[in-house]
This record gives structure tokens, C-alpha cells and sequence, in this order.
């Protein structure tokens, strides 16, 4: 099973990535979003929870896989990606990320599209490697980053591809909070609930609100 959903009683909803290094083709990119449906359609959810299973909580596109697939496919793979990453930015509910371990490129730009990061304290780099493996940061990729990182940040994760542990993206304030691995999901729902507090705010208002105070600008079909 990909991608499962749990829900829990206090209206936690807990999305777990459950295929190995959870890179991102065509195929768990429909098993993500087909789980963030299930989110959506679920009127008891009041935050959304995302983690990993074992090392990784993301280790970005599966490049094995887009490096056989024909141009139209990859034309097809790029406009599903960087739409998901979009709905999950404009979520209607708190979004936290749980980044269990290892958090790379594509699976780094998910984690900042979340509203919250909480990463582990024991284990476990966040990092955008492209740097290293010749690939350009341009369009809908830097418009994210340039939304979601200080240029501190910026400059030691993305221009100089360094690996950053928790403590560390603490102080780059690339994540909120650090956590061992046993709190963390605790520690994650912790902050989704205090982002509430006590208001009442509705599904379609908080949407609203995020698209109006971080729009997407970038026509990733004109690529």
C-alpha cells in the first residue's frame, strides 16, 4: 500500500508515504493526491499530518523512472507535480510535516509547502541537491523556495546543496521544530491543533486566505 490515511479521534488525519525512498512519478503522485482526496472528503479532519515510513520521508523524482518515459509523459509528470505541491501549499486544513529522515529536492519541496515543519533532532538531512547533479532551479521550483526560504537558508541548502540536519534547519528556520523520532508525530499534531486554537475557521476561508497571502503565479503548461 503506497500511501495510507489514518484518521484519529481528535480530527488528526495522518497521510504515511509508504513506498521505500517515496519518490515521485506518476503513479505515487496519484496515490498522494487520491489520500489527500480522502482528507478533503473527510468533514471530522481539522489538520493533516504528513510522514514517511523508515528512512526517508522523501527522496525527491524517481529519476530511474522519468530518465525511460517519453517527452509527453515527463510534459504530463511535471504539470501533476508541481500541481500537488500547490494544492498541498493551499490546503484547506493546517498541514504539518512529520519529516521523518531523509528529505531531498523533491521531497525538501513538499515539506516547505506544508504550513509547518517539525524534523528529527537524531537523524536525518534536509537538502536540495540538484547543485550537485547539474540541474537548474528555475520556474515553478525557485518560486516555492523563494516564497518559503530566507536567503540564509537559500544559500547553505540550495546554492552550496549542503545536507542540513534538524538542528541546523532550525536555526535556518527551513523547519519550526525538532523532535526524537518518538514525539514527533505528537509534536507534529501538537502544532497543528495550536494553529487553530480556539477560532472556529472554516475549510474554504482558510484556503482563500492562502492563496490570496501566497498565490501561485507560475504556468507550469507553458514549460
Amino acid at each position: 500500500m503506497g500511501v495510507t490515511v489514518d484518521f484519529q479521534n481528535d480530527g488528526c488525519a495522518i497521510l504515511t508515504m509508504r513506498n521505500g525512498q517515496n519518490r515521485w512519478n506518476l503513479t505515487t503522485l496519484k496515490q498522494f493526491n487520491d489520500a489527500l482526496d480522502e482528507v478533503e472528503k473527510n468533514e471530522s479532519a481539522r489538520i493533516l499530518v504528513t510522514t514517511g515510513e523508515g528512512k526517508f520521508y522523501s527522496n525527491g523524482i524517481d529519476v530511474d523512472w522519468r530518465k525511460i518515459q517519453r517527452q509527453e509523459i515527463i510534459a504530463k509528470f511535471n504539470i501533476v507535480l508541481w500541481d500537488t505541491m500547490w494544492r498541498v501549499m493551499h490546503f484547506p486544513l493546517p498541514t504539518v510535516a512529520a519529516i521523518n529522515g531523509h528529505c531531498f529536492a523533491g521531497g525538501a519541496f513538499l515539506a516547505m509547502c506544508h504550513d509547518y515543519r517539525v524534523m528529527r533532532s537524531d537523524r536525518g538531512w534536509i537538502s536540495w541537491n540538484e547543485m550537485l547533479i547539474s540541474i537548474r532551479i528555475r520556474g515553478p521550483s525557485y518560486e516555492i523556495l523563494q516564497r518559503k526560504l530566507s536567503r540564509e537558508a537559500l544559500r547553505e541548502s540550495v546554492i552550496f546543496a549542503k545536507r542540513i540536519t534538524g538542528p541546523e534547519a532550525v536555526k535556518l528556520k527551513i523547519v519550526d521544530k525538532i523532535e526524537l523520532e518518538t514525539n514527533l508525530i505528537s509534536r507534529s499534531k501538537q502544532i497543528g491543533f495550536e494553529a487553530l486554537g480556539k477560532n472556529v475557521i472554516k475549510r474554504d476561508d482558510l484556503q482563500i486566505m492562502k492563496k490570496d497571502m501566497i498565490p501561485r503565479k507560475f504556468d507550469v503548461s507553458k514549460l
